[in-house]
């Protein structure tokens, strides 16, 4: 393992970077006087810009240090810093290095933290050359576990009333990844699209699925014959939902084996004249897995039932409570590790134009 310092890093919506001074304002206003971001952190809000420049001249000091790792989270789009990330801890004889970070509210839900996070364990990984990377938060944070589960981490344990924050005495749930799983992971496995050009970038994706109102999920099926099959679903902060019978071939199939893909068309038009589509799509993988319990299989139901009946709020009550009672009622939630879109040419050159 060799220190490098914070560098700085790129990815398709966000610059990582070191902070400045200069970012006090911008910080201050986007996330350190938020008090949705400091409720489960051990620092308390920020009372004013002052308070925050202090803090970035504090850092801006120590990154003469090449062992300090302190990333300020630019959004590209609006040029303004909206988060950190950084080592918070070092397991130093198991070259283990620990992750904190934090965004401001505003931001949460659009797959922002999970991409910083990547970004920085690929570096640690890679060019740091760590052995593993950990992380953990309050027991009660459960959107700040998905973060891990989504760049590759896997739970190891809860340590009771193991941390203290701004809540008090809490438990902490632990994630780690080994750079053996990072180097074999999810990233390392899906195709980069061959057609570039025609890639569509995540907002463009989220916006497909969230419109939708239908896709065919793909399992593998009886006899390790791949199985398709058309749903509607619900796209909701990284993950689909749809609701089925109770029983049938792909529920057998997600049992046995939860590795899924999904596919949505958002647009489809044969062009004759031209002997081409006009298309665009997404192609989602994941994990797929079966509601377990009442509370959230009323929680998917309402959310599928206020996308396709809004109107129709009693009924949905209704019909929610029944299927519910009598049994007959079962949900599939899918975390999504991995999401392409694509776009047919013609509708890339009209966008080309348009910029």
């Amino acid at each position: 393992m060799k220190h490098r310092g914070t560098v700085w890093l790129e990815t398709e919506r966000l610059i990582l970077r070191r902070f400045t001074p200069a970012d006090a304002e911008t910080a201050y206003r986007n996330y350190t006087s938020d008090p949705y971001v400091t409720e489960y952190l051990t620092w308390p809000v920020h009372d004013s810009a002052e308070t925050t420049r202090a803090l970035l001249k504090q850092w801006t000091a120590q990154y003469k240090d090449r062992s300090f790792y302190q990333w300020a989270i630019e959004l590209r789009s609006l040029r303004e810093v909206i988060g950190g990330i950084s080592v918070v801890d070092w397991q130093t004889d198991a070259e283990a290095p620990e992750l904190g970070w934090c965004i401001g509210s505003k931001w949460w839900g659009r797959g922002l933290m999970p991409e910083a996070a990547s970004a920085v364990m690929k570096y640690l990984f890679e060019n740091v050359g760590v052995l593993r990377v950990t992380a953990r938060c309050d027991a009660e944070n459960p959107k700040s576990a998905r973060v891990m589960e989504k760049i590759g981490m896997t739970y190891e344990g809860t340590l009771r009333a193991h941390g203290r924050n701004n809540r008090g005495i809490v438990d902490e749930v632990c994630y780690g990844i080994l750079k053996s799983e990072f180097e074999s992971g999810p990233a390392s496995v899906f195709r980069r699209m061959r057609r570039s050009a025609q890639q569509l970038d995540r907002a463009e994706c989220e916006r497909i699925l969230s419109e939708a109102d239908c896709g065919v999920l793909a399992v593998i099926g009886d006899g390790g014959r791949p199985y398709a099959v058309p749903v509607n679903h619900v796209y909701r902060d990284g993950k689909l939902y749809f609701h089925c019978a109770v029983s049938g071939h792909k529920l057998d199939a997600i049992r046995r084996n939860p590795n899924v893909s999904y596919c949505v068309i958002g647009r489809g038009e044969v062009l004759p004249a031209e002997l081409a589509t006009s298309y665009t799509s997404v192609i989602v993988f994941g994990k797929a897995r079966i509601a377990s319990d009442e509370t959230e299989l009323r929680r998917i139901a309402v959310l599928i039932g206020s996308r396709f009946s809004a109107d129709h709020p009693e009924e949905v009550r209704r019909e929610t409570d029944e299927t519910i009672t009598s049994g007959r009622l079962c949900c599939v939630e899918i975390a999504i590790d991995h999401m392409t879109g694509k776009c047919s040419r013609d509708i890339m050159l009209e966008r080309r134009r348009k910029a």
